[in-house]
C-alpha cells in the first residue's frame, strides 16, 4: 500500500462532549446522490469508541504545508489535547472542522461494516466547504509528498 498515493485527511468525531481526531488516508467518495464517503478507523480505537457512540464525523482535508497538522494528529508529536491550540468550530454535526483545513464534509454515520482490523464507516455528507484555496497535502512511499505542478493540478 506505500504504492498508493493518497490525500492526507484529519478524520474528527463528537460524542457528547468528548472530541478527537486522528490523521487519516483510508477515506474515498462513495456516490454523489446521496452524498456519501467513507473512512476506515482501527478497531479499538479511541476515535472508533467514539464514533460508534456519537455516530458523525468530519473529514478535514490538509494543504500541502500542513504535514506538522497531520503528524500530531497522528499522534507522533506528543500532546495531551490534540485540539490544543487548533481553531475549530462544527457545522451541522457537531464533529470539529479545522479552520485552517483548505475543505471539509461533515457526515452523520450511515452505515458500518467489518474490514478486518478496521471498522469501515460509510457516512452521508450532511455539509461540506471550501475554507481557503491550497494544494493537498498527499502520502506517498511513507514520505508526504506535493503535486508535481504545485498548483492544484490546474496546469
Amino acid at each position: 500500500m506505500r504504492r498508493w498515493a493518497s490525500t492526507v485527511t484529519v478524520v474528527t468525531m463528537r460524542a457528547d462532549d468528548q472530541i478527537h481526531g486522528l490523521t487519516a488516508t483510508a477515506f474515498t467518495s462513495v456516490s454523489m446522490n446521496p452524498p456519501l464517503v467513507l473512512v476506515c478507523i482501527q478497531n479499538d480505537s479511541r476515535s472508533e469508541a467514539l464514533l460508534q457512540k456519537g455516530r458523525c464525523f468530519a473529514v478535514n482535508f490538509l494543504t500541502e504545508d500542513q504535514a506538522l497538522l497531520s503528524e500530531r494528529f497522528a499522534g507522533r508529536i506528543p500532546v495531551i489535547d490534540r485540539f490544543e491550540g487548533i481553531v475549530h468550530r462544527v457545522a451541522v454535526t457537531g464533529a470539529p472542522i479545522l479552520e485552517d483545513a483548505f475543505a471539509y464534509l461533515d457526515c452523520t454515520v450511515a452505515g458500518t461494516y467489518w474490514g478486518g482490523d478496521h471498522t469501515i464507516y460509510l457516512g452521508l455528507v450532511e455539509d461540506a466547504g471550501i475554507l481557503r484555496e491550497g494544494s493537498p497535502l498527499l502520502y506517498f512511499q511513507g514520505r508526504y509528498q506535493r503535486l508535481a505542478s504545485g498548483d492544484g493540478g490546474n496546469s
